[in-house]
C-alpha cells in the first residue's frame, strides 16, 4: 500500500507551491512602496496629443476660405478625427464640428489657454489665430459633470489612465504634481488624491496563486480518497480528508481572504450581505462549493462499515443505521432550505428571473448557487440509497423513507405548505424516486430519470424562492411605506426646489417684471402671463399657481371666510407659522399645511427702500392631485435622486386625506375615494384586488398612504418554471460530464437513439434559433420605422403650431429666448416629445428643455453633420445618433421654411423621452419573443426525446432481442407490423431465430451423442482401472485356494478388503457420475452478485479460522442474470477448495476482490496456499470421476457450466507454493442500480 503513496507527491508539491507564491506574491505587495505618481508619462501624453491638434490646425486653410460654406465644408472633413475644433470670428462661433461643447458666453481668448473648464468637464486645447479668426482644438481631459448618474460619470479619459479622484489646478505649487509643455513652460497642476501602489498586477498573481493552489488541493484529496476506496479505511479517510479541505478552504478564503478580487460586485454587500461569514454573495457561492465538494466525495466513497449488515443481529443494526442516515438526510435538506431563506432575505433584488434579459451575473450567481445546494442534497440521499439497496428491499428502505417524512411533518407542524414544507415534499419525492427508478449498468440512472430531478428541482425552486421574494417583497414594503408617507407627509418635491432656487434669482432680477409691478395698478393677468411666459412654464405645469401683488397698506379678501386683512400680516403669520426657507433658497419656502398637497410660497419684495414704491410678489404654487405629462429623462436626475425614484419604480401609491384621493403616481388608477374601513393609526394592512396587492397604512388620523404593486402572472411562474429547468439541466448535465470524464467506460461514442435526439433537438432550435432572430430583427425595424414616421408627423405638427403660436419671423418682445421656451414648452408637452429650434446661424434660439442647456450636458451649437447638410446641401431632414455621457439617443432636424421659401431656422427633436419608449418597446417585443421561444424549445426538446424513443423502439427491441440470443434457449420471434426499413430487418432476424432453432437442436444432438462418447470413454477408463487388479486379486485367491495355502483366512480378508476398496472406488464413480448426469437446469433470475458473495464469504467465515476479505470496487448491487442457488455454490465450491489448498502449517488469508470490467463484472478468489501442479492444469476444468484429487473434478466441472451458462467464463492462474487466483466475468444485467448519473445525459 504504501508504494503508491508516491503518486500523491506531484500533487502535494504542486499544491504547497502555487501556496507559498501565492502567500509571497501578498507579501510582496504589502511591502511595496508607494507607486510614484506618473507625471512625465502623462506629461508625454499631453504634450504629444497638444502637438497632434496643432499639426491637424495647421492643416486648415482657413485664410483661404472665403464664405461660410467653404469654411464648414473643410471642416466637414475633420468630422472623423480624434479632435473637436471650434472656428470663431472676433467674439462669435461661425463654424464647429462637435455640439457638446457648451462655449457659450465665453470668451474666445479664454480657449489660448492649454487647458480650458468648461460646465462638462476639462480639456485640452491648441489653437491658430489667423487675423480675427480664431481655430481652436479640444479634446477631452477629465469630465466633470454638475451631478453624476447613470448616464453621467466623472472621470479622466481613458488616453491618460488616471483615477477620478485626481483633482486638477491651474495653479503651482511645491504640494502639487506640475505638468510642462516640451518648452518647460507650466500648463496646469495634478493633485494625486489617495495613495496608489504597484500591486494590482501583484495581487491579482497571487489571488490566481491561491486558486491553483486550492484546486490541486481538491484534486489531492479526491485521489487519496480514490486510493482508499477499496479498504476498510475508506470511511475514516473520507472524513479526515474533507475535513483538512474545508479548514484548508477556510484558511486561505476567509481567514486569510487571499482569493477575494477588489472591487468585485459579487464579492461586495452591495448584492448580498448576512455575517461575517457571508459577507457576500461571492462569499456564499464558495460556501456552496464547500459543501458540494464533501457531498461530492461523500457520494463517491462513502461505504456502510462491514460490521452493521453482516453477523448477529444484522437487521436491527441495518435498520437502526437506515434510521440514522435518513435523520442526517432529513437535516441536511432543511438545512438547504434554511440557506435558500438567507440567501432571499439578505440579498438585493428578486431571485426569480420572469425575463431573459435580466439574466445578468448576479442572477447566474444566485442560481448557481441554488443549483449546487439541491445537487449536493441529491448526492447526499443517493448514496443513502445506494448503500441500503444491498442490505434492503426498496419497500423496505421506502418505508423507511416515508416514515421519516412523516415525523419531520409532524415535528416541524407540516403539510401546511410553510416554512419548510417544500423542503419535506422534496425530500419525499427525490428519495422515492431514487427507490423506485430503473438503472443501468455501471450504477448510472436512465435519463428520463435525469429529467424528473431537473422537474423536481425546478418546480422547488420555483415554488420557494417565489414565496421567499414575496414575502421579501411584503416586508420591504412595510418599511417602504413607512418612507414614502413620511415623504407624502413633508410633501416636498426635490426637482420643484432645485428649479425654485435658480426661478428665484432671475425674478429678483426681472426688469420687466419690475417695470410691470411699478405702474399704479399692477395688473396682476400681466403679471401671471409674464411669470407663466418666462418662469412657470413645462414643469410647472404639474402644479396649481396663485399670484398676488400686494403693498403694505393692501388689504386680502378672504372668499371662504368674508374676512378682510391686511396682506403682509396674513402672509408672513402664515410664513411664520407654517413654512420653513428650502435649502439654497431665499424665497422661497416650502408649506407644512397638511393640505395633501406639495405646497411652495414665495415672496418678492421689489423698491423695499422707497415706500410710495413698495410692493411684493406672493407666489402660492400647489401640486395637482396626479399630473400625467411629459416624462423627466433620466439625463437630467441625480443618482442619488434617480436611487429615490428606483425604488418605487414597480410601484403605484397613492395618497388619501380624510378618506378622499388627493395624489396618485403610477400605473394603476385609484379609487377617489377610500372606501375601507377606517383604521387606528400606525396599522398596516395587505389586501388583494384583481391582479395587484395593495398595502394600506393609516399613517395618522386623517392621512392614509397606498402602495400597490402587481403580482405573479401565470405566465411569470411558468417562465420562472421554464428558466429554472433549462438552467438546473444544464448545470447538472456539465456537472455530469465533468464527473464521468475519467471513467474507464466513458467516451463520447452515442447511440442511434441519442444521435436522432441530438438531429432533432439541434435542427428544430437552430430553426428557432433563425426564425427568433429574424422577429426580433422584423419587429425592431418595424418599430423603428413606426417611430420614424411618428418623428416625422410630430414634426411636421410643431412646425404649423410653431408658425401659428409664434410666427416664423419669432415673437415680438424684449425676451425672445424665454418667449420661445415657454411657447416650446407648450407644444412639447402637447407632442410628448422635447424640442429644440435653431437659428440660421445654427445656433440655440428656444428650448422645451433649458435645463439641458443651463447644466452645461450640451453646447448651444446645432449638430454640426445636421446643420452642413440641412444649411449647405440638398438635404430636407436628417436623422442622427447622438450622444450625451452614455446616453444615446435618436434626433431628428427638419428646416423651417418660410412662406416666401426662405430658410428661417431648424427643428430638432431630441428623443429623449420617446427613445426610452422605443427601447422598452423593443425590449417587451424581445423578452416576449425570448420568452415564447424558450418555452417552447422546452416543448421541443421533450417532443424530440419522445419522437426519438418512438422511433428506435422498435431497434431497441430487435438490439436486446439478438443479443439475447442463445443456443440452448427458446428465442423469441419479434411482431412487428411496419412495412419498412425496421420490418424488413425484423423479417430477417424472425428468419434467423428460425434457423437458429433448427441448427440448435441439430447441434445439440450432435454435441449430447459427442459428450456421451467422450463420457463413455472416460467411464471405461476409470472402470478398466479397478477392475484389472480386482481380476488379479481372484486369480491370486483361486490359486491359493486350489493350492490350499496355509493361513488362507488372512489371505482371503487381505483379498477381499481390497476388492471392497475397489468396488467403493466403482461406486463412487457412478455417484459422480449420476449427480452430474441427474444436474437440475438452471433457473435463470436477476441475482445481485454482490449479495451472493457476501453470503458465501459469512457462511465460510463462521466455520473457518482462514481470513477471508471482500474488496468491492464495482459498487453495489451489481446485478446479473443467473440461478442465484447455483451462483451461490459456485462460490462455495471456489472459497471452499481456497480453504483446503492452504497447508496447516501456514496462516492463511483469502482475498475476494469484485471489479468493474467492460461491460460484465470480475470476482476473483484469491489464496496463498500451495497453488496446483502444472500437470494437471489443462484438466482442472475437465470432469474427472476420480477421487484423487480430493473431489475437485467434477466440482470445478460443474461450476465452469453454471458459470458458461450464465454468459460468463471461469480461469484462473496459479503459482507453486505462493497461491492461486479464480477468476469469475459474467455480463451486467440491464438492470437498475445506482452510483451516479449517466454520462449519456
Amino acid at each position: 500500500m504504501y508504494k503508491n503513496y508516491p503518486k500523491f507527491l506531484p500533487q502535494i508539491l504542486l499544491f504547497l507551491f502555487f501556496l507559498i507564491l501565492g502567500e509571497g506574491l501578498r507579501y510582496l505587495s504589502e511591502i511595496l512602496p508607494e507607486k510614484p505618481f506618473a507625471s512625465q508619462r502623462i506629461e508625454k501624453t499631453v504634450n504629444s496629443i497638444r502637438q497632434k491638434m496643432s499639426d491637424q490646425l495647421d492643416q486648415i486653410p482657413i485664410e483661404s476660405y472665403t464664405t461660410h460654406e467653404e469654411l464648414w465644408r473643410g471642416l466637414d472633413s475633420l468630422q472623423k478625427k480624434d479632435f473637436d475644433y471650434l472656428i470663431f470670428q472676433g467674439h462669435e462661433l461661425v463654424a464647429w464640428n462637435n455640439h457638446i461643447l457648451p462655449v457659450e458666453g465665453i470668451n474666445p481668448q479664454y480657449f489660448r489657454n492649454p487647458l480650458v473648464r468648461l460646465d462638462n468637464g476639462w480639456y485640452l486645447t491648441s489653437y491658430r489665430q489667423y487675423g480675427s479668426i480664431l481655430a481652436v482644438g479640444f479634446t477631452l481631459f477629465k469630465q466633470e459633470y454638475p451631478y453624476e448618474n447613470q448616464f453621467l460619470r466623472n472621470g479622466f479619459s481613458t488616453k491618460f489612465d488616471l483615477a477620478p479622484t485626481v483633482l486638477i489646478s491651474r495653479e503651482q505649487s511645491a504640494t502639487q504634481v506640475g505638468i510642462h509643455d516640451t518648452n518647460g513652460e507650466f500648463l496646469f497642476s495634478l493633485i494625486p488624491n489617495g495613495v496608489e501602489k504597484d500591486q494590482s498586477a501583484i495581487m491579482q498573481m497571487s489571488r490566481i496563486s491561491f486558486l491553483i493552489s486550492i484546486l490541486f488541493l481538491w484534486l489531492l484529496v479526491y485521489r487519496i480518497q480514490f486510493r482508499f476506496s477499496s479498504t476498510g479505511a475508506t470511511n475514516r479517510v473520507f472524513f479526515l480528508a474533507s475535513g483538512l479541505f474545508a479548514l484548508v478552504y477556510y484558511l486561505i478564503i476567509w481567514q486569510k481572504n487571499t482569493i477575494i478580487p477588489d472591487n468585485s460586485a459579487l464579492f461586495s454587500p452591495r448584492y448580498f450581505a448576512m455575517s461575517e461569514f457571508l459577507p457576500s454573495l461571492g462569499h456564499f457561492l464558495l460556501y456552496s462549493i464547500l459543501i458540494f465538494s464533501v457531498s461530492f466525495w461523500f457520494f463517491k466513497f462513502f461505504r456502510l462499515p462491514d460490521n452493521i449488515g453482516y453477523g448477529k443481529r444484522r437487521h436491527l443494526k441495518t435498520y437502526v443505521a437506515l434510521g440514522l442516515f435518513l435523520a442526517i438526510s432529513a437535516l441536511f435538506i432543511i438545512y438547504i432550505n434554511q440557506l435558500f431563506y438567507l440567501l432571499a432575505k439578505h440579498s438585493a433584488g428578486s431571485l426569480i428571473i420572469t425575463k431573459v434579459i435580466d439574466f445578468d451575473l448576479v442572477a447566474f450567481t444566485k442560481m448557481l448557487i441554488v443549483a449546487l445546494l439541491l445537487l449536493s442534497f441529491l448526492m447526499v440521499l443517493e448514496r443513502i440509497v445506494v448503500i441500503f439497496l444491498l442490505y434492503l428491499t426498496r419497500w423496505q428502505i421506502f418505508t423507511g423513507f416515508f416514515i421519516t417524512f412523516f415525523l419531520l411533518c409532524l415535528i416541524f407542524r407540516g403539510i401546511g405548505i410553510g416554512a419548510s414544507d417544500w423542503a419535506f415534499l422534496l425530500f419525499f419525492a427525490c428519495s422515492s424516486l431514487l427507490i423506485f427508478s430503473k438503472r443501468r449498468p455501471h450504477l448510472t440512472h436512465s435519463y428520463s430519470t435525469f429529467l424528473w430531478f431537473a422537474g423536481l428541482f425546478a418546480i422547488y425552486a420555483g415554488v420557494v424562492l417565489m414565496d421567499l421574494s414575496i414575502r421579501k417583497e411584503e416586508s420591504g414594503r412595510e418599511l417602504l411605506i413607512e418612507n414614502l408617507a413620511f415623504q407624502l407627509m413633508r410633501d416636498e418635491d426635490p426637482v420643484a426646489e432645485m428649479y425654485l432656487s435658480e426661478i428665484e434669482k432671475q425674478i429678483s432680477s426681472d426688469a420687466t417684471l419690475s417695470r410691470i409691478l411699478d405702474q399704479p395698478e399692477p395688473d396682476p393677468e400681466a403679471i401671471r402671463n409674464h411669470l407663466v411666459k418666462f418662469y412657470f412654464y413645462g414643469f410647472w405645469n404639474r402644479y396649481d399657481m396663485q399670484i398676488i401683488p400686494c403693498w403694505p397698506q393692501g388689504d386680502l379678501y378672504i372668499e371662504e371666510t368674508g374676512e378682510i386683512y391686511n396682506c403682509y400680516q396674513y402672509f408672513f403669520h402664515m410664513l411664520d407659522q407654517y413654512a420653513y426657507t428650502i435649502p439654497g433658497s431665499n424665497h422661497f419656502h416650502y408649506l407644512d399645511n397638511l393640505n395633501g398637497r406639495v405646497s411652495y410660497f414665495g415672496v418678492f419684495r421689489f423698491f423695499p427702500n422707497d415706500p410710495d414704491r413698495e410692493i411684493s410678489l406672493f407666489i402660492e404654487l400647489h401640486s395637482k392631485a396626479y399630473f400625467e405629462g411629459l416624462g423627466y429623462p433620466e439625463l437630467l436626475i441625480s443618482e442619488r435622486e434617480y436611487g429615490r425614484l428606483k425604488l418605487f419604480r414597480d410601484y403605484s401609491y397613492a395618497k388619501y386625506l380624510n378618506g378622499r384621493l388627493v395624489r396618485r403616481s403610477g400605473d394603476y388608477l385609484f379609487k377617489n375615494e377610500l372606501s375601507w374601513l377606517p383604521l387606528t393609526a400606525g396599522t398596516k394592512v395587505f389586501m388583494k384586488e384583481s391582479d395587484h396587492s395593495h398595502l394600506l397604512y393609516q399613517h395618522s388620523g386623517q392621512m392614509a398612504v397606498m402602495l400597490s404593486r402587481q403580482d405573479f402572472s401565470i405566465w411569470d411562474v411558468f417562465m420562472a418554471f421554464s428558466i429554472f429547468f433549462i438552467f438546473f439541466f444544464l448545470t447538472g448535465a456539465l456537472i455530469i460530464l465533468i464527473m464521468q470524464w475519467r471513467y474507464a467506460g466513458f467516451s463520447f461514442r452515442i447511440s442511434i437513439q441519442k444521435r436522432i435526439q441530438v438531429a432533432f433537438v439541434m435542427l428544430l432550435l437552430l430553426m428557432l434559433v433563425i426564425v427568433a432572430i429574424g422577429t426580433v430583427y422584423y419587429t425592431v425595424q418595424q418599430f423603428e420605422r413606426k417611430h420614424l414616421e411618428l418623428l416625422e408627423s410630430k414634426i411636421q405638427s410643431i412646425l404649423m403650431e410653431l408658425e401659428y403660436k409664434v410666427g416664423l419671423e419669432g415673437p415680438e418682445t424684449t425676451n425672445p429666448g424665454e418667449y420661445l421656451n415657454y411657447q416650446l414648452q407648450m407644444i412639447s408637452n402637447v407632442f410628448h416629445a422635447d424640442i429644440n429650434l435653431y437659428g440660421v446661424d445654427g445656433k440655440l434660439t428656444g428650448t422645451s428643455r433649458p435645463e439641458l442647456f443651463h447644466n452645461g450636458l450640451a453646447g448651444r451649437q446645432m449638430n454640426p453633420n445636421a446643420y452642413f447638410n440641412l444649411a449647405y446641401t440638398d438635404a430636407v431632414r436628417y436623422l442622427a445618433e447622438e450622444r450625451i455621457g452614455n446616453l444615446s439617443y435618436i434626433s431628428f432636424y427638419v428646416p423651417v421654411i418660410t412662406a416666401d421659401n426662405r430658410l428661417a431656422g431648424f427643428v430638432n427633436l431630441p428623443y429623449f423621452v420617446g427613445n426610452n419608449e422605443l427601447r422598452d418597446e423593443i425590449s417587451s417585443v424581445i423578452v416576449t419573443v425570448i420568452n415564447f421561444y424558450l418555452v417552447f424549445s422546452f416543448l421541443v426538446v421533450g417532443f424530440a426525446v419522445f419522437l426519438a424513443r418512438q422511433i428506435t423502439r422498435p431497434l431497441l427491441l430487435l438490439q436486446e432481442r439478438i443479443s439475447s440470443l442463445k443456443l440452448d434457449h427458446l428465442n423469441e420471434k419479434i411482431d412487428y407490423k411496419g412495412e419498412d426499413e425496421i420490418g424488413s430487418l425484423v423479417k430477417e432476424y424472425n428468419r434467423m431465430v428460425d434457423e437458429l432453432a433448427i441448427s440448435a437442436e441439430k447441434l445439440a444432438k450432435s454435441e449430447r451423442d459427442l459428450a456421451w462418447r467422450e463420457m463413455a470413454k472416460q467411464i471405461a477408463h476409470e472402470i478398466k482401472n479397478p477392475l484389472t487388479p480386482m481380476k488379479l486379486s481372484i486369480q491370486y485367491l483361486q490359486r491359493a485356494w486350489n493350492d490350499q495355502v496355509e493361513d488362507f483366512d488372512s489371505y482371503m480378508k487381505k483379498v477381499t478388503q481390497t476388492l471392497i476398496e475397489q468396488i467403493n472406488n466403482l461406486s463412487s464413480i457412478a455417484s459422480e457420475f449420476s449427480k452430474f448426469a441427474q444436474m437440475p437446469s438452471a433457473k435463470t433470475e436477476i441475482v445481485n452478485l454482490i449479495e451472493k458473495i457476501e453470503n458465501s464469504r459469512t457462511l465460510f467465515a463462521n466455520s473457518t479460522k482462514t481470513p477471508i476479505e471482500f474488496i468491492n470496487m464495482a459498487g453495489d448491487p451489481v446485478y446479473v442474470k443467473a440461478d442465484g442457488e447455483q451462483l451461490l455454490g459456485v462460490f462455495n465450491n471456489l472459497i471452499k477448495n481456497a480453504i483446503q489448498s492452504i497447508p496447516s502449517v501456514k496462516t492463511g488469508k483469502i482475498e475476494i476482490t469484485v471489479t468493474n470490467e467492460g461491460h460484465g463484472v470480475r470476482v476473483a478468489i484469491k489464496d496463498n496456499g500451495k497453488g496446483i501442479p502444472e500437470e494437471i492444469t489443462d484438466k482442472l476444468f475437465v470432469p474427472s470421476f476420480t477421487t484423487k484429487t480430493g473431489g475437485m473434478g467434477l466440482g470445478l466441472a460443474i461450476a465452469r457450466r453454471i458459470i458458461e451458462n450464465a454468459g460468463g467464463h471461469i480461469w484462473f492462474e496459479t503459482e507453486i507454493n505462493k497461491g492461486s487466483i479464480f477468476y469469475v466475468q459474467l455480463p451486467y444485467k440491464e438492470e437498475s442500480s445506482l452510483s451516479g448519473f449517466s454520462s449519456e445525459v
